[in-house]
């Protein structure tokens, strides 16, 4: 099974200078999906202190991004000197795909706007069809640690295509892969709305095998294994979706989706739920959802609104977007939180502003109508000011999921992951500034524990007056 699940995934890749060649997608009239606020092309480094795990260090991230058309390129590349040893920081190039974590993203066109879409590195922000099984999925819950993954979406002759994640390009093991092959039955024709009308079935497995490395204070090298992941958790899905109206300024859509989280094959998990919560049966269950998408634009781009409002009804043992941006984190935990899962409804919304292409504010939450240990809510928020004040960048991003009492929304602890950066710039190309990052570390036993970064850096940033790229990830 996962060679041929490899084998599906590579011939899709393969497929895209083939569809580049062969086929081209009429343009279609519709609402423009891009985002407004859209990466330019510079070259960035700036040179700072930090604090990780407890030691100082001293040094820069050479940050160049390029932007050019549906092009978009980004690096980071971390030159760290521990300030007591004098020795150079090396531990974000140890396991799994190593050095390759100097690629932030490499991107070519913009996904459900162009026939052709692929992103490797960074991929946080994904979602596979209208987001049952997996939405605000993110491959990079560990700064120290980020993966390499890889998301595209390939449609041909507005007719068929296939949309794809795959979260870490260290193939040692089968990590989080998903596919969804989908249809326009009348995508060819110029019948309205029917011709908008897309179709498909999704499938998600994850059997991470990985085994990590760590090392403790005496120098001596631990292995550690995941336990409930290694068996495999499998899920599928089945979504339908129409635009009602699709104008340069108004866009409305209806979906409908439902989905499933399969028997997890582990007998140590199955041992746990059975001790622990008394639960002799664990089966996962499957939920159902419909929901509209909303888009505006208002005298061009002075105001720009995209909402999204979606009811669910789950039963035992299954949570709406399984997979998502804490999925990472605690593979295990998320695994075995299904077991408290009781059948529930709830609602899912999110709202985002664009103001003057100045300013970006996104929202989303999780909402079951009774919140609680057995009906976990989750929120996220996106700021972007950096172009709202003269001289001044203000970007930030913060989830939470697991909540149980909505009180603790905004209180970073476990469950959070965030980063902030506020910075001042003192002419074209000196920067002086802050960056913020609440998020994941791996400890010394493999755990995965919450921790905080604060690095004040003053460095250059010289834009590179070429090109402009669209992609709401970046």
């Amino acid at each position: 099974m996962k060679n041929f699940l490899c084998y599906i995934m590579l011939l899709s890749f393969l497929s895209v200078a083939y569809t580049n060649s062969a086929f081209s997608q009429e343009d279609e009239e519709g609402f423009d999906v891009s985002d407004p606020l859209n990466s330019q092309s510079s070259i960035a480094a700036g040179l700072g202190y930090t604090n990780i795990g407890g030691e100082n260090f001293i040094g820069m991230r050479i940050q160049p991004e390029l932007a050019l058309g549906k092009l978009g390129f980004g690096l980071d590349v971390p030159i760290m000197f521990n300030v007591s040893s004098g020795k150079l920081r090396t531990e974000e190039y140890k396991n799994g795909v190593g050095v390759l974590r100097m690629i932030r993203y490499l991107r070519w066109g913009v996904k459900k706007k162009d026939p052709v879409y692929i992103r490797v590195g960074d991929i946080s922000g994904s979602y596979l069809g209208y987001g049952m099984l997996m939405n605000n999925y993110s491959n990079a819950v560990s700064f120290e640690k980020r993966k390499v993954g890889i998301t595209w979406d390939i449609l041909v002759k507005n007719f068929i295509g296939i949309e794809g994640i795959y979260s870490d390009l260290d193939f040692s093991s089968l990590n989080l892969l998903g596919i969804r092959p989908y249809i326009k039955p009348f995508g060819m024709t110029r019948i309205p709305i029917l011709k908008s009308m897309d179709i498909g079935f999704s499938y998600v497995t994850d059997k991470d095998n990985t085994v990590l490395e760590t090392e403790d204070e005496d120098g001596d090298i631990k292995r550690i294994e995941k336990r409930y992941v290694n068996d495999g958790i499998t899920a599928y899905a089945i979504d339908m979706g129409v635009k009602i109206i699709n104008t340069s300024i108004l866009h409305l859509a209806f979906y409908a989706q439902y989905g499933n989280l399969n028997d997890i094959d582990s007998d140590a998990l199955k041992t746990k739920v059975k001790t622990e919560y008394n639960i002799e049966n664990f089966k996962p269950g499957d939920g159902f959802s419909v929901g509209f998408d909303f888009k505006l634009k208002f005298l061009g781009d002075v105001l720009r609104l995209d909402a999204r409002l979606e009811r669910l009804w789950y039963t035992n043992y299954f949570t709406p977007q399984f997979f998502d941006a804490n999925y990472e984190a605690d593979k295990d935990g998320k695994i075995l939180s299904l077991a408290n899962i009781e059948k529930k409804q709830g609602i899912y919304g999110s709202l985002s502003f664009h103001v003057i292409n100045k300013i970006r504010i996104t929202g989303n939450l999780m909402l079951p109508d009774e919140v609680g240990l057995k009906s976990p809510a989750s929120v996220g928020l996106e700021l972007d000011a950096s172009r709202l004040i003269e001289k001044f960048v203000v970007k930030g991003q913060y989830f939470k999921g697991g909540l149980t009492d909505l009180s603790d929304a905004f209180k970073f602890d476990e469950r959070s992951v965030a980063t902030v950066r506020v910075a001042y710039k003192v002419n074209k190309f000196l920067v002086a500034g802050l960056d913020y990052r609440w998020t994941w570390s791996v400890m010394e036993d493999g755990e995965y524990k919450a921790d905080n970064y604060i690095s004040p850096y003053i460095g250059f940033s010289f834009p590179l007056n070429f090109g402009s790229g669209g992609d709401s990830q970046d």
